[in-house]
């Protein structure tokens, strides 16, 4: 751990104690985390890249356990985001560069040891420094994969990075495939992590069933089910949900879109969507239903029903070992048995699991009426959302298996009523 200035203005927001007091509060076995280096560095080999740079927190919290709530996305011009953890493929340490108001999350919930704390502000001081640390060791005299598709940083400070180890001799290619490929197949633990956010979901959807009444804001009901799902021990999660009331016409939910919910009145015969995630240790685990406020109409119920059987064919003839063409032929029979083949609608679904905000949408992505990358497999001990969405608002969480998929949340795949 390197020396940090004292006197410099605005850098640290009082006394630091550079040593954390107390045990580690880590979210996994110190062994994962190995395993997960382990498994990066084989990836590496494979690709020809001599050391990775992550910036994307998804690639940071899962190889060593660190988060922050805030990474500076929109940081000011004045004040740079040059935080990053660097691997090399020929060694087991790992180096973590950030700023040091964050050295005490870093001591309490990060694996890494090796940690380098900036005594300035300025890009101009803290490139340098993360250069001169890295070329000392001999990791920019090959290949070095940086995330392009990460936000952080933003492509100002990102090609200020790019020159820089083009500068030291390095060359530079687009990396972003390994870290996201690495997290694709999950663990027994952090299959864990999910089946204990969606219990969390759960008690959100329970909380919703409980407390929706016209005349109360969506707002009002937000609350009491975030509420609900934080005293079980939820987290925030990576996306503002959809939680909103539709008007409903001619037995079909009107769409608002990705809207979140606002000070708008519950009405009798309306309709509210909640598209809601259970977090743990920032594993996420969706599950959207749909309320009707009074007697649905028979028609909208029908639907529902004859959606909600894309879940049973995931729990039946989905396997892991498949590919996206084996699925999504069988997901276009089914549809067809169900009269939902006319194109209004779709089944998808996408990667679930690390998440921070902005986002909760992983890289893995499939779509019943997509027509490229389909070869792609289905890979045992994947995790995904899984989406029927025919004027139905259903969405689960499914983990691929060699026997079927297993639907993580309990709360009935169907419409839900208030009458």
């Amino acid at each position: 751990m390197n020396s940090i200035k004292k006197d410099y203005n605005g850098l640290v927001m009082g006394a630091f104690e550079e040593a954390f007091v107390g045990e580690k509060h880590l979210a996994f076995e110190p062994q994962e985390y190995k395993d997960r280096l382990n498994k990066l560095r084989g990836m590496m080999a494979k690709a020809g890249i001599d050391m990775m740079w992550l910036t994307t927190p998804e690639s940071v919290c899962w190889l060593h356990g660190y988060y922050a709530s805030w990474y500076k996305a929109n940081s000011p011009m004045r004040y740079p985001q040059c935080y990053g953890t660097a691997v090399h493929v020929d060694h087991d340490e790992i180096l973590h560069f950030d700023n040091p108001t964050e050295m005490p999350i870093l001591a309490a919930i990060s694996v890494c040891e090796n940690l380098y704390f900036f005594s300035s502000r300025d890009a101009a001081d803290n490139i340098p420094f993360v250069m001169n640390e890295l070329s000392s060791r001999g990791w920019l005299s090959g290949t070095v994969g940086m995330e392009k598709w990460s936000y952080l940083p933003n492509p100002a400070i990102s090609a200020m990075f790019e020159g820089a180890f083009l500068t030291n001799g390095a060359r530079v290619v687009d990396g972003s495939a390994l870290p996201r490929g690495a997290r694709l197949v999950k663990s027994p633990a952090e299959i864990a992590k999910i089946e204990m956010a969606a219990g969390y979901v759960d008690i959100g959807w329970q909380a919703i069933l409980k407390e929706i009444r016209p005349g109360m804001t969506e707002l009002d009901l937000f609350g009491l089910t975030t509420a609900a799902m934080m005293k079980a021990g939820s987290e925030f999660s990576a996306l503002i949900p959809i939680f909103n009331t539709m008007p409903v016409r001619d037995g079909r939910a009107i769409s608002t879109g990705h809207a979140m919910a606002g000070r708008r009145v519950i009405e009798a015969g309306q309709f509210l969507c909640g598209d809601i995630c259970g977090v743990h240790d920032r594993y996420h685990a969706n599950a959207m239903r749909g309320v009707y406020l009074g007697d649905p109409p028979a028609a909208m119920a029908n639907r529902y029903r004859r959606a909600a059987r894309v879940f049973d064919l995931f729990r039946t003839e989905v396997k892991s070992g498949m590919t996206v063409r084996e699925v999504n032929a069988l997901i276009k029979l089914c549809l067809a048995e169900n009269g939902l083949d006319g194109g209004e609608g779709w089944v998808l679904g996408y990667e679930l699991g690390l998440s921070l905000p902005p986002d909760w949408v992983g890289d893995f992505y499939f779509h019943y009426q997509d027509t490229k990358y389909l070869d792609r497999v289905f890979e045992e001990n994947m995790v995904t959302n899984l989406e029927s969405l025919f004027n139905t608002w259903l969405i689960d969480t499914v983990v691929y298996t060699p026997n079927g998929c297993r639907i993580l949340s309990k709360t009935p795949l169907e419409l839900m009523a208030t009458g």
